[in-house]
């Protein structure tokens, strides 16, 4: 497994990609160019992709409008609907939106998908991400990608004790700190790589006070990246991740 942290230059479509985000703060922006970025890794035309546990959609319509001669498929417990679903689909024909479960992909064929990816996803499907690896990698043709962007991680105390206050006072039932552990039980499933990319040091307990100030963001990102540089130990520490596993 390796620990890295991504810095620019970024993917350009990665930019175009930022509304799929949706309210997101400017401290996190890095790991969603970053995240985005390896999305657009491989040239998806005549490819095919499937987002799981896309919600209402807006990444699968985000990565189709940047590579419009791909499938893109977006899965959901319920197939993402409406006005502006049906608006995307006629000016995006490769894309679609179905209803189905992420732990089960009985319904697609062996090797079906050159890319399998989810956006705050995998820390909701912890309680059995071996499982999903088997279902993914089945899924996936050789050489594939499985990626997920902006997850949790749970090694640094600090963040994990700010997180159980946040899910007590909220009561949020589905949410889960990741471990590199899980994602080395992952990789076992049969991925040959796995690669983790690292966010959010300093970054997240300053969140309060850098997402109000754009400068005082980009000042905290600046050290968060010179802090992992200097101290390669510290990635394990980092609040937020995204997750590249390579079959």
């Amino acid at each position: 497994m390796k620990l890295i942290h991504p810095t620019p230059p970024f993917d350009p479509r990665a930019e175009a990609m930022l509304p799929a985000v949706g309210g997101f703060p400017s401290s996190d922006r890095p790991l969603f160019l970053a995240g985005y970025s390896e999305l657009c890794r491989i040239d998806l035309s005549g490819k095919h992709a499937l987002e799981i546990c896309g919600g209402f959609g807006k990444l699968a319509a985000g990565l189709a409008e940047q590579f419009p001669e791909a499938q893109v498929t977006g899965l959901d417990l319920y197939a993402a609907s409406g006005p502006e679903i049906d608006e995307l689909k006629k000016r995006l024909p490769g894309l679609s939106y179905v209803a189905g479960d992420a732990f089960d992909l009985s319904g697609y064929a062996d090797e079906s998908f050159d890319l399998v990816f989810g956006q705050a996803a995998l820390h909701h499907l912890a309680h059995d991400p071996e499982g999903l690896c088997r279902q993914v990698h089945r899924v996936l043709k050789p050489s594939g990608r499985f990626v997920f962007i902006f997850e949790p991680l749970g090694h640094n105390l600090l963040v994990a004790a700010v997180r159980a206050v946040n899910m007590a006072r909220h009561e949020l039932g589905d949410e889960s700190n990741l471990y590199l552990s899980q994602f080395e039980r992952m990789k076992a499933t049969g991925f040959s790589k796995c690669e983790v990319q690292v966010f959010n040091f300093l970054g997240y307990p300053m969140k309060a006070f850098s997402d109000r100030l754009a400068f005082l963001s980009r000042v905290v990102q600046r050290f968060d990246s010179w802090l992992f540089r200097k101290f390669p130990k510290l990635l394990r520490y980092g609040a937020n991740c995204n997750l590249i596993l390579t079959k």
